[in-house]
């Protein structure tokens, strides 16, 4: 399967672009966790942005919990039994992590013929023709071809995960010029520019760009801020160019606009007589760059920086014969049924979905493959940022952070169904770097011992808890630990025990060893921790009565019977209750459900590992699942947001974090009450929320995957339909943050999620059950898929269906066979086989 298109978007430096049409959005993408590239696969002037996704740009912003934030909690506590929704935290400013930004910027100019007639010795622009531009979905490489002035010329590049390098092959058929020369950082769009038109701080970093032998480079410092990790840090990008053509180097005067630039021109290689180019590009990043104040010195020097030798010695080894290998995700087919027959280019397929009602087959089947190879790209050193592993931009909104209310947690919703082993590891580290983080925010915000309390973001380097203010009181969102749980658990049940090993540094500096069991260090360290976490939040002194209602007691030790806990403060991302000016509240659904979730995670885990004081310890936390808060429902019997009978429900928002039992739990598979009360609940937001807010894809995908897990087919495809006829994707079948692109942001929740989402439409799993089609539309015809993975360890190996005749055969992996059912609804199953 492959991604293509027949146009493509110059990337122009210093240009000015609008917001909802972005040139570099609709850039090819490619990536082996770490590295990655941004291609515009322009003919005459290529550009490629490089991609490292630690790069992170410091800034003036503390990396500290607030101290403060210790002492508030009881405030926090009696402003919210109080109903004062008067209490601001004392007007704190939310303060931000680091911002990812992206690396250097390679511009390859194509020369056309020596202009005969007007001036012999000045090339004109070269004659195009037969253009087409595509991604190998399974090779995960970017492809061009055209001709130029009759000649035939063709372009790839692909991220090696063998070397760690970024290698571009161009070939012509014919001798060709060309130059090779790296932008100014400033002429990328919004360098310098935040939030506002606030300065950023990446106005006071500094670089140099330098030719050696046949390598063109960059170096950076970052900015020097007091407290910073990186006030000593800083970046360097390599790109060295091998070609049978003949080599020399010029320089251009820098632009007057390139202020951080400490150089007074800027080189280029210029190339002739050439039919084989290579580029090999490398890009790291260090904290020990040396002092801020000494590199201009240091470059005019010419001394050397041991990060910038690294670069050059990797490019230098790098084995430019080496070709592109499987991306590893071809254990995946999706093939449907019906649509149009004969090839098409994705804008084509998005110009044809904008005429027909229903959702093109096609238009899925590439939707899913091209999910699947965003998350594969993006797989094994970390989660997906915001953005995936891309950024073209400076100061992208949000900070293209890892985003942990939906988002992050969203981009991975497929990754175990799909068996895409290496992002399940990615994952795994992602959630080992934040630990320690996470405990200080626990101790710090609530008082605990050996707690998680995560934050809603992580810059990668650092998951302190900063990011809260009245609007968004992050400090008490409860849920997050749980909920970045689950995938982990999800992990175990699909692929049973398994060890990883790293060769990050920091990770084997920080647990003092480089291979880790999945259960037993990072699944049952997390879980414990978050199990401590809600043995520690419920105090006697704030419970609901017998008669449900908000009580506060002074000096009150323990409950009574009838009595349970309130979950106080409590914050449900990111609404507040109609009418109430505040968002910090009491027995957030999300919670509640989070809070029994892991719980019954713990007691499954003493009762499996049988340790000395397991039955103590289950009859704990049995109990302590009895002192918790139930949900409660509205008049028209939909879940309610917070367990209280003081709030009101406000469907207005875009965000369904009380439907957490629905999605990401599987509360709701054996409890028909709270099924419909989530089903009803997705009925108002529906109703109600309208409008701007209603335009933020991530509501749209984290619906559907509540609605497929509800096995609410139609829903599930009125969704996707929504989806396909909105402005979401660019050419590339990548997306934006919203339907209408009123944001401008390359996000990448919408691409991936939707592998989540067709992956639950077609199956649903727990540990005793496969279920087939659970929310499947007969709207979108029939098909056949392979290599689904499921949470009972068994492996679908082929499920097809005919919606005619209403009948399924499947195939299964049938290693593991005691004690699962296998089930479908509306369909008769016609054999369960095993095959090879």
């Amino acid at each position: 399967m492959i991604s293509f298109s027949k146009h493509f978007r110059q990337i122009k430096p210093y240009d000015d672009y609008n917001v909802t049409d972005v040139p570099w959005h609709e850039a090819m993408a490619a990536g082996n966790g770490r590295l990655g590239g941004l291609e515009s696969c322009a003919p005459v002037e290529d550009s490629i942005i490089y991609q490292n996704v630690e790069f992170v740009m410091p800034s003036e912003e503390p990396r500290h919990v607030p101290y403060e934030v210790t002492s508030q909690l009881e405030e926090a506590r009696q402003s919210v039994i109080n109903f004062d929704d008067t209490w601001n935290i004392h007007d704190r400013k939310r303060t931000n992590m680091y911002c990812y930004h992206p690396g250097h910027m390679v511009r390859i100019v194509l020369d056309g013929q020596l202009d005969i007639e007007k001036q012999p010795d000045i090339k004109g622009q070269p004659d195009i023709s037969d253009y087409r531009r595509w991604t190998d979905y399974k090779t995960g490489t970017i492809n061009t071809t055209f001709k130029a002035d009759k000649t035939s010329v063709s372009r790839s590049t692909f991220v090696s995960r063998k070397q760690n390098v970024i290698i571009t092959k161009i070939i012509s058929d014919k001798a060709i010029d060309m130059s090779v020369s790296i932008d100014d950082f400033e002429s990328m769009p919004k360098f310098g520019v935040q939030k506002n038109n606030v300065p950023a701080p990446e106005r006071n970093m500094l670089y140099s760009r330098f030719v050696s032998g046949d390598i063109i480079g960059t170096v950076v410092h970052y900015p020097e801020y007091e407290g910073s990790e990186l006030a000593k840090g800083g970046f360097a990008g390599v790109t060295r160019i091998l070609t049978d053509g003949d080599m020399s180097v010029s320089s251009k005067p820098k632009d007057s606009r390139a202020y951080t630039c400490i150089d007074e021109t800027a080189p280029v290689i210029n190339i002739l007589h050439a039919q084989s180019i290579t580029l090999v590009t490398y890009i790291d990043w260090t904290d020990d760059m040396g002092e801020y104040c000494e590199f201009r010195d240091r470059v005019k020097n010419k001394d050397t920086f041991a990060l910038l030798d690294k670069c050059i010695n990797r490019v230098k080894c790098a084995d430019i014969t080496e070709e592109p290998v499987s991306l590893g995700h071809d254990n995946i087919e999706l093939k449907l049924g019906g649509g149009y027959s004969g090839e098409f280019a994705n804008e084509e397929l998005l110009d044809l979905q904008k005429n027909e009602h229903d959702i093109i087959p096609q238009l899925l089947e590439r939707l899913y493959y091209n999910g699947l190879y965003g998350m594969q790209a993006c797989a094994g050193v970390t989660a997906p940022r915001l953005s995936g592993l891309w950024v073209g931009e400076w100061n992208l909104l949000w900070r293209s952070a890892y985003t942990m209310d939906a988002n992050v947690n969203i981009q991975v919703s497929g990754m175990n169904s799909s068996g895409l082993y290496e992002a399940g590891v990615g994952y795994m580290w992602f959630i080992l770097r934040q630990i320690p983080d996470w405990v200080n925010n626990a101790a710090m915000v609530y008082g605990m011992k050996d707690a998680v309390l995560i934050p809603v973001n992580t810059d990668g380097h650092r998951a302190m808890m900063v990011e809260y203010d009245i609007n968004y009181p992050f400090q008490y969102w409860n849920a997050g630990a749980a909920w970045m749980l689950i995938p982990v658990y999800e992990f175990l049940q699909t692929y049973s025990d398994a060890a990883i090993t790293t060769d990050d540094a920091s990770l084997i500096k920080m647990y003092g060893k480089d291979t880790f069991d999945v259960r037993k260090d990072v699944y049952e360290p997390l879980l414990k921790k978050t199990y401590n976490f809600w043995k520690q939040i419920g105090n006697p002194e704030y419970y609901t009565d017998t008669d449900g209602n908000a009580r506060y007691e002074k000096g009150k030790c323990s409950l009574n019977d009838g009595e349970q806990y309130l979950i106080i403060p409590s914050f449900s991302p990111e609404n507040k209750p109609l009418g109430y000016h505040s968002a910090i509240t009491a027995n957030a659904a999300m919670d509640i459900s989070a809070a029994k979730d892991v719980i019954n995670m713990y007691i499954e885990m003493i009762n499996n590992t049988k340790a000395d004081g397991c039955e103590q310890a289950v009859s704990e936390a049995e109990e302590l699942l009895r002192m918790l808060p139930d949900f409660m429902y509205d008049e028209s019997g939909a879940v309610k947001e917070w367990s209280m009978k003081e709030y009101g429900e406000n469907n207005a928002h875009r965000h369904i974090s009380h439907l957490y039992p629905a999605w990401p739990a599987l509360q709701t598979q054996h409890d028909s009450k709270l099924a419909g009360a989530c089903r009803q609940a997705i009925i108002n937001r529906n109703r109600e929320n309208k409008g701007k807010d209603d335009t933020a894809s991530h509501g749209w995908i984290h619906k559907a995957l509540v609605e497929a897990r509800l096995k609410n087919a139609d829903a599930v495809y009125d969704t996707l339909n929504l989806l396909v006829h909105s402005d979401i994707f660019y050419t590339t079948l990548f997306t934006d943050h919203n339907t209408d692109r009123s944001k401008g942001v390359f996000c990448t929740d919408t691409a991936f999620g939707l592998v989540g989402i067709i992956n639950e439409m077609l199956v649903y799993s727990d540990e005793h059950t496969i279920e087939l089609l659970p929310a499947w539309s007969d709207k979108l015809g029939s098909g056949m898929v392979k290599g689904l993975r499921t949470r009972c360890g068994l492996t679908i190996d082929k499920l097809k269906w005919d919606v005619d005749n209403k009948k399924v055969y499947v195939s299964l992996d049938w290693d593991k066979t005691e004690g699962i059912n296998v089930v479908c609804r509306n369909y008769e199953i016609e054999k369960i086989g095993h095959e090879r």
